[in-house]
């Protein structure tokens, strides 16, 4: 008699923050992020996580967006002497729509999304490093259609569609800003596609450059197809859907995150602040006016992520670059949307007999306890005297080992601490 034994992933405590703006709404409750090797569907109001993994020998997921219609996802993984693979999934019945494998020389993605056409069947791709490149690709075609590439490195690189014309796509990054238009022509029976760049530096009607930095850290297209650039200085640009230069508003702090709205953008700056911004047509040199704003206690972190509620006004979610997810809105304090995660690396971990817990240690000097049942964060333990390498459970779930450089604490566990 034979048996078999398997390991099905349940829940996953923490969220991925070294990848570009990687967080989006299914729907009012539901919400898509990267954590670790898996990309985590998560159920705000049940608290429950479905999964979309990688593929076997897969290095890294390197880029994460949705469709503008919120039908599908598609993510990009790093593949060890394989190139890039690219998959799409849809939301109604979660099987994989296609999966597109061969890619350019770079094997990273830094960047994608989805055209705003009506199939959405077009995708914008951003490579690099080493290899540095935006590709047009129809995903169900084998191919791509067209391959721009960049002499330069692209730091804090991002490419969009404009909404109003999905023929139309802005490239920003640092030292970095391409107004392409996407032309199609015919070559004997073949229709032949290719970039054509328009604009390589950002200017008004009457040709003059507006003095602002060059680094440009994000950017998105409002849905009346105005183009909304940030900077390291604090400078938000807006272009209309031509390219031109129409108006500056001076923020005073590094934009780091920026996404639409139904009646504006939300904006993210160091500090970490939050503004809600509408669109100021009486203003056109300075076109959006604050409406919220909503700071962070952890002055030190930065926001690297956001993403808008599509039912429900005035609810944001964030990701930190200290790894945490938070909701932002409904109160003026930004909440956790799960629990507390841990900011850095985790080095040792016990699972108790007796109880659903699980004990963690990690390089943020913090040892907590899970309630794997439950889903939620029991406990959280800092001490500037410890500095903790192992932790291991007494059987009971009463007490725990902790192990350092030159000592072991053993620490009785309480309600809400040790």
């Amino acid at each position: 008699m034979t048996s078999s034994y398997g390991i099905t992933m349940q829940f996953i405590f923490g969220v991925r923050a070294d990848i570009k703006e990687a967080l989006y709404f299914w729907d009012e409750k539901k919400i898509v992020y990267v954590a670790g090797h898996n990309i985590v569907d998560y159920n705000t109001e049940e608290r429950l996580q479905k999964f979309y993994a990688p593929m076997e020998g897969s290095v890294a997921i390197t880029a994460l967006t949705m469709s503008p219609k919120r039908s599908l996802i598609a993510f990009a993984e790093e593949q060890k002497n394989r190139g890039a693979i690219i998959h799409i999934y849809d939301k109604s019945q979660r099987k994989r729509r296609c999966l597109i494998s061969n890619t350019p020389d770079s094997n990273h993605v830094a960047y994608m999304c989805f055209s705003t056409d009506k199939d959405e069947r077009h995708l914008l791709l951003l490579y690099g490093p080493p290899v540095y490149s935006l590709v047009y690709w129809p995903w169900n075609s084998p191919n791509a259609r067209a391959v721009l590439p960049f002499p330069e490195a692209i730091g804090n690189g991002k490419c969009s569609f404009c909404p109003k014309d999905f023929t139309v796509c802005v490239v920003t990054g640092t030292e970095v800003f391409r107004f392409v238009k996407i032309e199609t022509r015919m070559e004997g029976k073949e229709e032949a596609v290719e970039f054509k760049v328009v604009m390589d530096k950002i200017h008004s009607r009457e040709g003059e450059e507006p003095i602002h930095s060059h680094n440009y850290m994000t950017h998105c297209w409002t849905s009346d197809g105005l183009l909304v650039i940030g900077t390291d200085k604090g400078e938000l640009l807006t272009l209309d859907s031509t390219g031109l230069f129409l108006g500056i508003n001076q923020l005073g702090k590094k934009i780091t995150c920026l996404t639409a709205q139904p009646h504006g953008i939300v904006v993210a700056c160091e500090g970490p602040i939050i503004l809600t911004m509408e669109f100021d047509r009486e203003n056109i040199r300075c076109p959006f006016k604050e409406v919220n704003r909503y700071y962070f206690t952890d002055t030190a972190n930065s926001i690297v992520s956001l993403a808008v509620n599509p039912s429900i006004d005035n609810m944001i979610l964030c990701i930190t670059a200290c790894r945490q997810l938070f909701k932002v809105g409904i109160t003026k304090k930004p909440q956790e949307l799960i629990s507390d995660f841990h900011s850095k690396g985790i080095v040792g971990m016990d699972v108790c007999i007796r109880k659903p817990l699980v004990a963690t240690c990690g390089k943020d000097n913090t040892i907590r306890l899970w309630n794997f049942v439950e889903r939620r964060q029991e406990l959280k333990f800092r001490s500037p005297e410890i500095v903790p390498l192992s932790v291991a459970f007494h059987p009971s779930g009463l007490y725990l080992v902790i192990g350092c450089t030159d000592k072991v604490y053993i620490m009785s566990v309480f309600l809400d601490t040790l």
